[in-house]
């Protein structure tokens, strides 16, 4: 059971990233297109700003949790030296924890401030595209990394403990 649900991950990570590089590809293709139309046609594309903004953000949102399960975030190595094993150990679950904790709370958060966007009908400037399902999308995939922080988290204290 365990070997299936690594073997599911692993395919819904890749799923998650390549439709995350194809939004950028999107992105990328679409500036280009905006940039020829603009200065070569005087013709701009009407509501790029809009989609572009839905671009940058799935392709942001989609890796979110990939990265954070695999541990991939940006780390400031400033205070390393000052830490022994076992204390790098303990610092490392304790800012897990923390990080995961934060990521709950924000997600929880940006799903009461999606359920406000969509009573009030807010909608983007060019396209009066309906803002509230990314929002939904980002608390979503946020309050998942959350969780799948702390069960790494909790996982590795586990595994440190049957040591």
């Amino acid at each position: 059971m365990a070997q299936l649900l690594k073997w599911a991950g692993q395919r819904l990570a890749r799923i998650c990233l390549a439709l995350s590089a194809l939004c950028l590809l999107v992105l990328m293709c679409l500036t280009v297109a905006e940039v020829i139309g603009r200065y070569g046609f005087n013709a701009p594309i009407f509501g790029r700003q809009d989609i572009a903004q839905i671009l940058l953000a799935l392709s942001i949102f989609l890796a979110f949790p990939v990265v954070t399960l695999r541990g991939e975030q940006i780390d400031v190595d400033l205070l390393d030296s000052w830490f022994s094993d076992r204390g790098s150990y303990w610092r490392d679950l304790v800012i897990a924890l923390l990080t995961s904790v934060s990521l709950i709370t924000m997600g929880y958060w940006l799903y009461l401030r999606a359920e406000k966007v969509q009573s009030r009908g807010i909608t983007s400037e060019l396209l009066f595209l309906p803002k509230y399902p990314l929002i939904y999308f980002v608390a979503f995939v946020v309050l998942t990394s959350g969780i799948l922080l702390a069960f790494r988290a909790f996982s590795t204290l586990v595994r440190k403990n049957t040591e």
